[in-house]
Parts: C-alpha cells; sequence; structure tokens
C-alpha cells in the first residue's frame, strides 16, 4: 500500500526568490520559516532554512532546486535534535495559489521482516556529494554530529 502524502506546511515565494512560510506537524510548535540564498562548495544554488526568523534564528535544513518533466519544486532536506532523523521532503508549487508552494512528506514503508528492512536502509539513494556536505554542514551548526 503506498503511503499517503502529508502536507508539513506551505510556503509563498516572494519575486526574489525568498521562501518563507510555516512548517507544522513535527512534534513540536509550529515553526516560521524563512529561506537564505547559498551555495555548495561546488557553487551549486540552494536555499537555508531557518526557523524562527525574527526571534532565536536557527537552522532546519536545505532546499534544493530540481526540475522534472518541466515542473520546478524543491528537494528539502529538515533535521532537528527532537527527530529521530532527518526528514528529506518537497516542495512542491501549489495548484491553486499563484507563488505558493506545499512542503509535502510520506513515511517510508517499513517492513516487519528485519532482514528486509535492513537491506531497505543501505539501499536507499545517497544525496550527491555537494548535498551530503551541506547537511552535515547544518548537523553540525544545530550541534549534532556529522
Amino acid at each position: 500500500m503506498a503511503n499517503p502524502k502529508m502536507r508539513l506546511g506551505k510556503f509563498i515565494q516572494e519575486e526574489n526568490g525568498t521562501l518563507h512560510g510555516r512548517i507544522n506537524g513535527l512534534g513540536i510548535r509550529s515553526v516560521d520559516v524563512l529561506s537564505e540564498a547559498a551555495s555548495s562548495q561546488e557553487g551549486r544554488p540552494y536555499l537555508r532554512l531557518i526557523a524562527d526568523p525574527l526571534g532565536d534564528a536557527y537552522d532546519v535544513g536545505a532546499a534544493f532546486p530540481k526540475e522534472k518533466d518541466g515542473m520546478h519544486y524543491y528537494s528539502v532536506n529538515l533535521d532537528s535534535p527532537l527527530l529521530p532523523s532527518p526528514i528529506s521532503a518537497a516542495l512542491f508549487p501549489d495548484r491553486c495559489e499563484e507563488h505558493g508552494f506545499n512542503l509535502v512528506w510520506s513515511r517510508q514503508e517499513q517492513d516487519t521482516n528485519p532482514s528486509v528492512a535492513a537491506k531497505t536502509r543501505h539501499d536507499e539513494k545517497v544525496a550527491p556529494e555537494g548535498e551530503r556536505k551541506i547537511q552535515s554542514r547544518h548537523r553540525y551548526a544545530a550541534g549534532m554530529t556529522p
């Protein structure tokens, strides 16, 4: 059975490319999030995702621009010390709201057979080198071991 996608947040993209919105459903209070343009060591652009930008701002992840079949979206990595592991999600354009994006996530299916579950974990896709370095930097900035 396919896992349903859950909407974790709603974002608006300004004309300058900045995203701002709110993330819900992470087991903590809703948080306001603002993006900041950045680039990897290889020069590829991405957006730092910064929670509570008007208070005690802190990094919660990164959004990487992607395109598939002519549709532009963002591949998103979210992390927090409160989460058991990072969350891979996506920001897809809202079909009804111009400049709107929905942050969606679906839980990976868990297999009850331990040998199959272990194999699945080892067979998961690995992020490209630049994205792994960025993810490690965000974990380090959050006080987590890379």
